[in-house]
């Protein structure tokens, strides 16, 4: 499964940002052979409605899975009807003790 994880930098050590639609990275996690990727976040910068292009953007890249501290509406019915799975995580957490958590 390819889980994507909001990152504040492109590193395994970066803390999970807080923002969605803004981050600047997206750490992607593949659960099937544990490699790990960062993708950069182009539309973080945008005038509005970031998040269903995130979205989108996610979709895009074969993402089946979203971890993140919090999800917008608009963002979160997109990813609903794409069917891409979410779940809302802790805050002050690390990537790589997110990715723990997974292979437990």
């Amino acid at each position: 499964m390819r889980i994507a994880i909001p990152a504040a930098n492109s590193t395994i050590d970066s803390p999970v940002d807080d923002r969605f639609g803004r981050c600047p990275y997206f750490c992607v996690y593949n659960s099937d052979n544990r490699e790990t990727t960062f993708l950069e976040n182009t539309y973080k910068g945008g005038s509005g409605g970031v998040g269903p292009q995130v979205a989108e953007f996610l979709a895009n890249n074969h993402i089946q899975k979203i971890m993140a501290i919090e999800i917008g509406p608009k963002a979160m019915d997109l990813l609903n009807r794409l069917n891409i799975k979410t779940e809302i995580i802790s805050n002050g957490l690390t990537i790589q003790k997110v990715i723990d958590t997974l292979n437990l």
